[in-house]
Parts: structure tokens; sequence; C-alpha cells
């Protein structure tokens, strides 16, 4: 029987028994590309489960294959990251809100708990008041600056943006520039080239750039110059605010956009330049002035 088969095997075309081996080869390899699969995916599961919202910062690395499941560890990795963004974003906000609140509510607490602590005066109660409006106005201020903070920093922030008339934006804040320059008597210096257009919120634009403005006339002393102008550079809408006021050192300048370092009001400005695709940089020297310059992209037309 066994010389039966053996016969019955070599008897077989030659193109048979190259069919089977390549059958038998093209199994093996299925078998090997499915077990490397299944133990690819089983890691990933493994994985998947150790995750929480406290170890976000850990990535898969060991499945490095080129195949569907290798594209889906790397779909993963980027999910974990932006997740690990939006809770490092809204840690922050808290922090932010804790830091730049504490201190006015503190503030006012302690002015109520005075007045409460006797009989007074209708003079003195009415001054109490007018104390704890201060302490109030300034915490609705910083609350304000913190959730501009922190739309500019979200991925909300870029988007539902509509076009807008930079030019005219510029010159509304030329005017309120030399409003609020007047009491100390400096000098605003406008230059507005017409009919820029960008695409942007127009509210945080406008805050964004006016915090910029009153940063300049803050550190210019009286009867200083405050220079402001926009105009198209290739594909850009450029604007720069110049002015001749103390000046920053140099071991201040790497710093200046960080949040709390000067207050809010220059890490909201670049955060929403960034959220509008623009750039901001500065120039300044002790003594010399200060030199701001914000790019943002130009609608073309």
């Amino acid at each position: 029987m066994k010389t039966l088969r053996g016969k019955l095997f070599f008897s077989l075309p030659y193109g048979n028994i190259l069919f089977f081996l390549l059958l038998l080869i093209l199994a093996l390899e299925g078998f090997f590309i499915i077990r490397k699969m299944t133990d690819d995916l089983t890691r990933l599961s493994s994985k998947i489960k150790t995750i929480t919202s406290k170890n976000l910062s850990q990535k898969i690395t060991d499945i490095k294959t080129d195949d569907e499941v290798g594209r889906l560890a790397t779909s993963f990795n980027e999910l974990l990251r932006r997740l690990n963004a939006a809770f490092a974003r809204e840690r922050q906000f808290i922090g932010d809100v804790a830091h730049e609140l504490k201190t006015p509510l503190a503030t006012q607490r302690s002015m109520i708990e005075v007045a409460l602590s006797k009989e007074r005066s209708k003079k003195e109660y009415k001054m109490a008041l007018n104390e704890s409006l201060l302490d109030n106005n300034r915490l609705s201020a910083t609350l304000k600056n913190v959730l501009d903070l922190a739309w500019s920093e979200a991925d909300t922030g870029k988007g539902n943006q509509n076009k807008l008339n930079l030019s005219q934006i510029m010159l509304e804040i030329e005017d309120l520039a030399r409003k609020m320059a007047y009491q100390k008597r400096i000098e605003i210096k406008g230059i507005v080239e017409p009919k820029i257009f960008v695409f942007g919120k127009e509210d945080k634009l406008f805050r964004a750039i006016l915090n910029l403005i009153d940063n300049a006339i803050k550190f210019t002393p009286n009867k200083g110059i405050v220079s402001i102008s926009l105009k198209k550079e290739g594909n850009s809408a450029n604007i720069s605010i110049l002015d001749t006021g103390v000046g920053i050192s140099r071991k201040d300048l790497p710093h200046i956009f960080d949040r709390f370092y000067r207050g809010l009001g220059l890490a909201i400005a670049k955060a929403t330049i960034t959220a509008h695709k623009g750039k901001i940089y500065v120039e300044s020297k002790t003594g010399q002035g200060s030199l701001f310059i914000i790019h943002l992209p130009l609608i073309l037309s």
C-alpha cells in the first residue's frame, strides 16, 4: 500500500505537485500572518485596558507594523495625544481660575467682614460697598481674561471664523488708543492700509491687539510715542506696534508671553494670534522701547 501511494504521488503531473506545494506555502504564510495580527490585537487590547485619565501620556510602542493593526495603533496613539492635551488644558484652566481669583475674592471677603463687624454709618457702608464693587469688577475682568485664554488655546478656538475687515478693526483700535493715551499725552501714530481682510473672530482679535497697545501705552513715559501700522507683505497681513517705552530686559524677553509673568494680557494675545494661524514676535532692549510684530494669513481676492 505504501509503495502504491508513492507511485501515485510520483505519477502526478509536475504542475500539480507545484500547485500543492504553493498551496501549502500560502496556507502556512496565511496562518502566520493571522497569528501575528491576532497577537498584535491582543497586545493592543490589553494596552487599551490599562489607559486611564492619569496615564494618557503612555503610547503603544511595541506594534510597529505597516498593516491595519499598526495603523490602528498609530491612530490610537494620536487619540491619546489629543486627549492628553485636552486634559492638560482643563487642568491649566482650573489652575488659572484659582490663581487669578484667589486674591480679589479674599480682599472682597475681608472688606465685607470688616463692614459687618460692628454698626457703621451710612457713609462707611457706602464706602465698603464701593470697595466691594471694585473687587467685583476686577473679578469679572479676570474671569473674562481666563475665558479668553481658554478659548484661544482650545481646538474650537480655531473654527467658526468669519471674513474680517482688518483695516477697519485697526482704525477702530487706533481711535481707542488715542483716548487711552490722552492722559499721559502719548502721541499715537497710525498707518493703516485699506481693504486688508483675514479670517477670524472679531472680538477676540480686537482684544488681543488692544492688549498689546494697552501694554505699550502702560510702559511708555509721558509724551512718548506709540506707532501702529497695518500693511500687506506677500500673503500676510502685518501689524506692528512700536513704542518709545522702557523696553524689556534680555532676561525677561523669552518669558513675556508666559502666563502670569506680566499678567495674562500678553499670554492671551499670543494664544489668540496662534488660534488665528498667525505668529507674533517681539524685539526690545532696555531703555529703547519695544516692537511687537503680528503676521496673519491674508484672504487673497
